[in-house]
């Protein structure tokens, strides 16, 4: 089977991207039988989920992930205060992975999903891993990739391990949007850590740390997957020529484009372009 591009679908797992409407709410469903994760890709994403006692909210960051396991639906919001598109990613895994996976592994501490159910924990690796499958299923990549990349996501969550953050306390919301959305505002230019520290009212050291205890990536990292993304995002929606796309993206230098995105994708712009389109 194919969605609607002519790209293949995934069994062991599903990827896919929505943007939060003009409106600023979108509800969500999670899928019976599949264990959903919910990522920001950019932007602030406001929560909203039900409980015994009521509807409650929070916020996720870069980093931060829901856990979602089937039943009640929830709301997503873009905060007031945010004026860019916010992007979130949604990767669903079948429950059955987990319990074929407990099966094989007893040593493993979680045997209830309902117990990885929350509406924020942070987890810069599951967020992480949410662009490169985006990538991955747009470019056409097969089954298998989907296969451990699943084995991977359900190894990580039903293992046990110590809280994911810093000691070192990560930028509060609001200057970590006001950082990336600078980003996003000067993506076609040279920005620079320093550029970067005043936007977070920080200095460059204290910035770098912060930064990188709120999303689990270095402000140069995040910033190069910014680019990266964006241009994959173009190379796949729009007609522009390739070097067009780079300088967009703050790649001026064509070789340079070319060299950091094979880099991060393992192809070419052009080739990747060639991929994503519908056969």
């Amino acid at each position: 089977m194919a969605d609607p591009r002519g790209v293949p679908l995934w069994n062991s797992l599903t990827i896919e991207r929505r943007f939060i409407p003009d409106q600023g709410r979108m509800t969500y469903q999670p899928p019976q039988d599949w264990f959903t994760i919910v990522a920001p890709l950019h932007g602030l994403c406001q929560v909203e989920y039900l409980d015994g006692s009521g509807w409650h909210q929070t916020t996720l960051v870069s980093g931060d992930t829901s856990r979602l396991v089937g039943k009640s639906a929830v709301r997503l919001r873009r905060p007031p205060s945010v004026k860019q598109r916010v992007e979130i990613a949604f990767i669903a895994l079948p429950t059955q992975h987990f319990r074929y996976y407990a099966d094989e592994h007893p040593e493993v501490a979680v045997r209830d999903l309902s117990a990885l159910e929350t509406p924020r924990v942070f987890d810069p690796v599951a967020a992480a891993m949410a662009p490169g499958l985006l990538r991955a299923h747009d470019a056409g990549v097969g089954e298998h990739y989907a296969f451990r990349a699943a084995h991977y996501l359900t190894a990580h969550l039903l293992h046990p391990h110590h809280d994911l953050r810093s000691d070192t306390p990560g930028l509060n919301p609001e200057r970590l949007l006001a950082v990336t959305d600078y980003m996003h505002e000067h993506l076609a230019s040279h920005i620079t850590l320093e550029d970067m520290a005043k936007e977070a009212l920080l200095s460059r050291y204290h910035f770098v740390r912060q930064f990188a205890a709120a999303t689990g990536k270095t402000p140069v990292q995040y910033l190069t997957e910014l680019r990266v993304d964006t241009a994959c995002r173009l190379l796949t929606t729009s007609n522009e020529l390739i070097s067009q796309v780079g300088s967009r993206c703050g790649f001026p230098n064509p070789g340079n484009f070319a060299r950091v995105f094979k880099k991060h994708l393992g192809c070419s712009p052009l080739q990747y372009r060639q991929r994503s389109q519908p056969t």
